[in-house]
C-alpha cells in the first residue's frame, strides 16, 4: 500500500507540537536560525534531544556541525516563528537575542533554551535526524507554549 504525501501530511498535522527556533553561528560568525517543530527529548541520562531538518535547508551544515540552541517559543512568539520559517536573509533583524554559553544565539522571551552539541546524524529520507547532547538549559515558569496543530497555531485549553 502506498501512502500519498497529502494524506500523510494531514495525518501528521493531527499531532500537536510545540514550536522551536533552532539557532547557531555560521562559519563567518553570523547568526542563523530556522523554525523547527520536529524536536523531542531522547534521553535523560545523558541529556539528549533530537531535531529533524529538511535536507534543503540553507546552513544545514552549520546545524550538523553545531553547536546550536533550541529556543522553545511561548504563545506570544507567533511572529518570531513566522519570521524564522520564511526564506529570507535577515531573520534576526529586530529580533532580540544574546549569545548563549555555546555561542549560539538565544532568543529573548522563550519558555526554555536548550544548548546542544551534535553527536549523531542519521538519514531520515528528505530530512537529517540530528541527535545532540544537551550542554545547558534555561527556562522560565511564565507563559504558555506556542503550539502548531493542523496547519496553524493553537492554544492550550
Amino acid at each position: 500500500m502506498t501512502v500519498d504525501s497529502v494524506s500523510f501530511r494531514k495525518a501528521l498535522g493531527s499531532f500537536a507540537s510545540g514550536v522551536t527556533v533552532v539557532t547557531a553561528l555560521d562559519d563567518t560568525g553570523q547568526p542563523v536560525g530556522l523554525t523547527v517543530s520536529a524536536f523531542c527529548s531522547v534521553s535523560l541520562d545523558p541529556p539528549m534531544i533530537l531535531i529533524c531538518l529538511d535536507k534543503r535547508v540553507s546552513n544545514r551544515e552549520t546545524f550538523r556541525r553545531g553547536p546550536f540552541a533550541v529556543n522553545v517559543l511561548s504563545h506570544r512568539q507567533q511572529a518570531v516563528s513566522n519570521r524564522f520559517a520564511e526564506k529570507r536573509d535577515d531573520r534576526f533583524a529586530g529580533i532580540a537575542h544574546t549569545p548563549g554559553r555555546n555561542g549560539a544565539p538565544v532568543l529573548d522571551g522563550c519558555l526554555a533554551v536548550i544548548e546542544c552539541t551534535p553527536e549523531h546524524i542519521a538519514d531520515g529520507g528528505d530530512h537529517d535526524i540530528i541527535v545532540a547532547t544537551v550542554t545547558r538549559v534555561d527556562r522560565t515558569e511564565d507563559g504558555a507554549p506556542l503550539i502548531y496543530y493542523r496547519g496553524g497555531y493553537a492554544a492550550l485549553g
